[in-house]
């Protein structure tokens, strides 16, 4: 027979399984976090969104403006004093700044301008010699240095409104933080649900190995009975084929598990997990809070929630700005600024003229209808999102009460698997002991083998599946990334 051979390949394999380096859970994520791109996608996320943020602040950056003009003219009207052709060129720059902590705006400017026009002379009749008084200078040149600083009174008074794009995006980078952690832990989540997949396909191997030494170990003494003509031919031919059924099962499984290996080394693009197995202590049962206290606690600290209360948060910031854009606009405007005016160029800038303003502007729509309907609006949005909130809590405390009350009986049927792993075994032991004394059939025996080896795989399955309820329920709770 061959089998043999075939044994000893599987038994080969499994043996570089047991040599071989292994990986934790918490390793194995650690490993895919720094190299998967779908972290540094998330990270990118909340970057994009603070970078999108700053943008508002070049409200504050000064603005220069810089307006040269040339204008010709030939006036319409006739008179004293009036040119008959006029060319001015001039140029103005200046720069503002807004002030976010007032709402104000200060500005400073410089303007030059250069004037050339005919006047004519005033001629008065006189004897012997006509008088001539000159009209004007034909050529002027004019500087003028000038401060204004502009203080709203009543409507953006401390600079809310020139904040509020900012302050709201500042809400929308938190929400971004929670929105990119709550898709890290789904992800981190399936991961989870693969490496107790690749752990519960180790375990599979190591019962089916077990049986496949065992089922060996009874061919053994079964040729060696038959040798003796103490057993039927048909005993032997039995127990090669319960030998064939477990290799079988063996090649599956090693396929099963070299696929699932491959899966999660690309995931963690390391080539370092092709020589690894997974540790996992499948049979390990988790102290876990009652129900209340876990809702309590999830209610506190749920990201979900979080999120919500942030958009909330937003909400209720937008409609203090909008109820600010209701309120009248009163603008205080105090102007200051040194101007010359000379025919020539260089004594024009001998700044000695004050030049002074303060004013006072208001202006407020009549009705405010636009103000009005955003605030109500706002109030709406607000109240919907206070029931969407309620709506989730209570959705969070549903899936937690229900996560609990599954693991809880999971746990339960896994005290059976174990009463069940130990009738198999005994049930097995009796069935030998009735077959070597020739009261029962092989048949009996290789039967009762394989059912204490399914009550095994049974066991593991179900701590799998514990487990994998486990795993769900952390990041329910928002616990796994943490972990």
């Amino acid at each position: 027979m061959k089998v043999h051979s075939i044994l000893y390949v599987t038994i080969l394999f499994f043996t570089q399984i047991t040599n071989a380096q292994t990986i934790g859970m918490s390793d194995f994520f650690e490993s895919v976090q720094r190299s998967h791109p779908f972290f540094v996608k998330e990270s990118l996320s909340v970057q994009i969104e603070m970078k999108g943020q700053e943008r508002y602040l070049g409200d504050q950056d000064w603005s220069i403006s810089v307006s040269p003009y040339y204008t010709y003219q030939k006036p319409v009207s006739s008179g004293l004093g009036v040119p008959e052709e006029i060319s001015i060129a001039a140029g103005e720059i200046s720069a503002e700044k807004a002030l976010w902590s007032t709402g104000g705006r200060f500005s400073v400017s410089w303007t030059s301008d250069y004037t050339d026009q005919e006047i004519p002379d005033i001629v008065i009749p006189f004897q012997p010699q006509d008088i001539v008084i000159p009209a004007g200078p034909a050529r002027l040149y004019t500087n003028k240095l000038y401060l204004m600083y502009s203080q709203p009174l009543l409507q953006n008074y401390g600079g809310t409104l020139d904040r509020l794009s900012y302050e709201l995006s500042d809400y929308a980078v938190d929400f971004t933080k929670l929105q990119a952690l709550e898709n890290q832990e789904e992800f981190v989540l399936d991961l989870g649900m693969r490496f107790l997949d690749w752990t519960l396909l180790s375990e599979q191997n190591r019962i089916a190995k077990e049986r496949l030494a065992l089922a060996e170990e009874q061919l053994r003494q079964i040729e060696r009975k038959w040798v003796a003509n103490l057993v039927e031919k048909v005993d032997v031919l039995r127990t090669e084929d319960a030998v064939r059924i477990v290799q079988q099962a063996l090649v599956l499984l090693e396929s099963q598990w070299k696929a699932q290996q491959a899966e999660l080394a690309v995931l963690a693009q390391s080539q370092e997990l092709y020589t690894r197995s997974p540790e996992y202590d499948l049979y390990k049962i988790e102290s876990l809070p009652e129900p209340d206290e876990a809702v309590l606690q999830l209610r506190e600290r749920s990201r979900l929630l979080e999120a919500l209360n942030a958009r909330r948060e937003q909400l209720a910031h937008l409609r203090t700005g909008f109820a600010e854009t209701s309120r009248p606009q009163l603008f205080l405007s105090i102007g200051a600024g040194l101007q010359r005016g000379d025919e020539e160029f260089t004594n024009s800038f001998e700044l000695d003229r004050p030049d002074v303003l303060v004013a006072l502007d208001f202006r407020y729509p009549l009705g405010n209808r636009t103000a009005k309907a955003d605030v109500a609006k706002t109030n709406l949005e607000i109240k919907q999102l206070e029931k969407a909130i309620e709506d989730v809590g209570l959705d969070l405390e549903a899936g937690v009460r229900n996560s609990l009350i599954s693991i809880n009986e999971m746990k339960k049927v896994l005290v059976l698997n174990q009463e069940q792993i130990e009738s198999a075994r005994a049930r097995t032991r009796e069935e030998v002991r009735l077959y070597n004394q020739g009261r029962s059939d092989l048949f009996f025996v290789i039967q009762s083998q394989d059912n204490a080896a399914i009550a095994k795989l049974t066991y593991a399955q179900n701590a799998a599946n514990y487990h994998k309820l486990l795993l769900q329920y952390h990041a329910l709770m928002d616990e796994l990334l943490s972990q």
